[in-house]
């Protein structure tokens, strides 16, 4: 009796938790900005660890727990270097930016863009 209404409560949660992670990757796709999808994705990936939690519990195995620890510090380190591939490009682009102004105030040039217009 008790087992059976545990069963519903898991059920329920991962029901609950499905609908969550799609709202999460629809977030991660419809994103406008980089920051948005980042985070849609941190989302996707944390609910689907803690799925993994309830689906040990609802299953009763005990090495799940240590899959989804795994799996969290993965799509972790994933980020991490996301975040650093981000903010290297980014910073690359802001260098150029400023490299063409410089030059376009040396030379008197209002156009920047190597057309010679």
């Amino acid at each position: 009796m008790l087992q059976d209404a545990y069963n519903i409560l898991y059920i329920s949660v991962l029901i609950i938790l499905g609908i969550a992670s799609l709202v999460a990757m629809i977030r991660s796709i419809i994103g406008k900005t980089i920051i948005n999808r980042f985070i849609g994705i941190n989302i996707l990936t944390t609910l689907i660890a803690v799925v993994i939690c309830v689906l040990a519990l609802f299953l009763n195995e005990s090495y799940l727990p240590d899959i989804a620890v795994v799996y969290v510090m993965l799509s972790c380190i994933a980020t991490m270097l996301l975040n650093k591939l981000y903010i290297n490009l980014f910073r690359k682009n802001t260098r150029k930016k400023k490299n063409r102004s410089r030059l376009a105030s040396v030379y008197g040039r209002e156009n920047t863009d190597g057309s010679g217009k």
